[in-house]
């Protein structure tokens, strides 16, 4: 590793899969050209992995952690423990498989390949847009700034407890008390998220998820397929950016705001901008059909049930129906 020179960002990554992290490292190795930190978290008990091999690493540490919180509490949990040096801008990858998928190897190699995407002179475009747009705080691979409609109905009740929570701590550092009923579940309305939890992020936009305990939330590993914590914060990244002041994004919109000339855009610009450049050419998204768009409640129930098959009957429904 050469520390001559400060890193750009910090690479958050769990590796779960040790094997399809050999793929990853191998793509930092051949992208990456300029200076990195890394950290990456593992389920405790689990070998060491390799590290990229790359002169541009300044800065790599492994965590083990508690297998529980999928990808999501590890990275709260790395986040929290400021084991790396200090960052402004970071990177948050991990080995999705995602074995209910029919094809989760590609679901991985699509996400970080577009998180990886480079400029001509090998500079990376979501560091890039980050460093010169302040007022962007996350931005997500592309076509996955998803809008939650529908997707959140039995990870709301987690959803809502969180954002509850996280309105209790603004309250109190007021000084003043936040009512229980305070969060409205109408507050997720027209919001998005960066589906697949990898993405760019700037430190600031997360900071609530830092500086609160929700460690609790998060319940021990059982193949759920949602309705957990680590579904429910996967939804809500984006959300607790904007509570910061910030914006979410998508790496398809990145090129049209670096491509912006004239004057800064506002803030309200730079939110058309991104709505109106949102690609929806996403291979690996369910359409969810109008009959369910029009019975959320029965959604609901049909989602509870479908969370609750063994991962075997998932593999199976979905070979049955092409997913």
């Amino acid at each position: 590793m050469n520390e001559a020179r400060h890193a750009d960002f910090t690479i958050f990554a769990h590796v779960y899969y040790p094997d399809t992290w050999e793929e990853m490292a191998d793509d930092l190795d051949e992208v990456i050209r300029q200076p990195f930190d890394l950290v990456i978290t593992r389920p405790a008990g689990s070998r060491p992995v390799a590290r990229p091999q790359t002169s541009y690493l300044r800065f790599a540490t492994e965590l083990e952690v508690e297998n529980r919180g999928r990808d999501i509490l590890p990275f709260l949990t790395a986040l929290k423990q400021q084991i790396a040096p200090p960052f402004d801008i970071g990177l948050k990858i991990h080995t999705k498989r995602s074995p209910h998928h029919r094809d989760g190897d590609g679901w991985r190699q699509f996400l970080v390949g577009s998180l990886l995407n480079t400029e001509g002179s090998g500079r990376l475009l979501g560091h890039k847009l980050l460093e010169s747009e302040p007022y962007i705080g996350l931005i997500a691979a592309r076509a996955h700034l998803l809008p939650f409609d529908g997707r959140t109905s039995i990870n709301e009740k987690v959803m809502m407890k969180t954002l509850r929570r996280i309105e209790h701590f603004r309250a109190a550092q007021k000084g003043g008390g936040a009512l229980e009923g305070s969060i409205h579940p109408s507050a997720l309305k027209g919001s998005r998220f960066p589906a697949g939890s990898m993405f760019w992020f700037r430190r600031a936009a997360l900071r609530k998820a830092v500086e609160i305990d929700f460690t609790d939330l998060f319940v021990r590993e059982g193949g759920q397929l949602d309705g957990t914590a680590a579904h429910a914060f996967e939804h809500l990244f984006a959300l607790i950016a904007e509570r910061e002041g910030l914006i979410a994004a998508s790496m398809e919109n990145v090129a049209p705001i670096l491509d912006h000339r004239g004057a800064p855009l506002s803030r309200p610009e730079l939110m058309k901008l991104i709505e109106d450049s949102l690609a929806h050419d996403n291979p690996f998204l369910v359409p969810l059909a109008d009959f369910w768009r029009r019975h959320p409640t029965l959604l609901k129930w049909a989602l509870g049930v479908y969370a609750s098959l063994p991962q075997s009957s998932v593999r199976l429904l979905r070979r049955s129906i092409g997913r």
